[in-house]
C-alpha cells in the first residue's frame, strides 16, 4: 500500500451505539400514549413531557457523537475530544504497542465497540474511544498504517522491485 495514496480517515461514534437513548424514547412514547388515552391527565402535559425527553435524548446523542473524533493518518493516530474546547492526543504509528477492541454482546450485534491504543513506556492506554462503528475494521486500518511504517519496502514500488527479481 503506497503511503502517499493513503487518505486520512475520520471516525465518529455510531448512531446505533446510542440504543439506550432510542429505547428510552420508544418506552416513553408508549407510556405517554397509554396515559393520554387512559387517564385524566392533560394530553398537552403528557406529550409536552415526551417532547422534552425526545429533545434531551436527541441532544445528548448528538453531543456525544460530535464531541469525539478518531483520526487515522498515514503516520499517526489521533483522538480529538471536545465540542467547544478541544483536547487531542496523537500517537505515531511507529510507536503503537497495542490496539485492543472491546465489545459487549449487544455491541457485537450492533457492530460497535471500544478501541484502545497504547504506546511503549506506559502501562495505560493513551487513546480510549467508545461506540465506534466497525471497530475491527478500524483496528485493521490502524495496523496497516503501522506495518507500512515498520517495513517501508512494502510500498508499491518495493513490491514492483521484488517481482522484477
Amino acid at each position: 500500500m503506497d503511503e502517499q495514496n493513503f487518505t486520512e480517515q475520520r471516525y465518529r461514534p455510531a448512531w446505533r451505539s446510542f440504543y439506550w437513548h432510542i429505547a428510552a424514547m420508544v418506552i416513553f412514547f408508549l407510556v405517554a400514549a397509554y396515559f393520554s388515552m387512559n387517564t385524566n391527565f392533560s394530553q398537552g402535559m403528557i406529550w409536552g413531557a415526551f417532547l422534552i425527553l425526545v429533545l434531551y435524548a436527541g441532544g445528548d446523542m448528538t453531543y456525544r457523537r460530535f464531541r469525539v473524533m478518531l483520526i487515522v493518518k498515514s503516520d499517526e493516530i489521533a483522538l480529538e475530544k471536545g465540542f467547544i474546547g478541544r483536547h487531542s492526543i496523537e500517537i505515531s504509528t511507529k510507536n503503537i504497542k497495542t490496539i485492543q477492541v472491546k465489545q459487549s454482546i449487544i455491541e457485537r450485534i450492533l457492530n460497535t465497540g471500544e478501541i484502545l491504543v497504547a504506546s511503549p513506556g506506559t502501562d495505560e492506554y493513551e487513546i480510549i474511544v467508545s461506540n465506534m462503528p466497525s471497530p475491527h475494521a478500524i483496528r485493521d486500518t490502524m495496523q496497516k498504517r503501522e506495518r507500512v511504517h515498520d517495513n517501508p519496502e512494502n510500498t508499491s514500488e518495493g513490491q514492483k522491485d521484488a517481482r522484477a527479481d
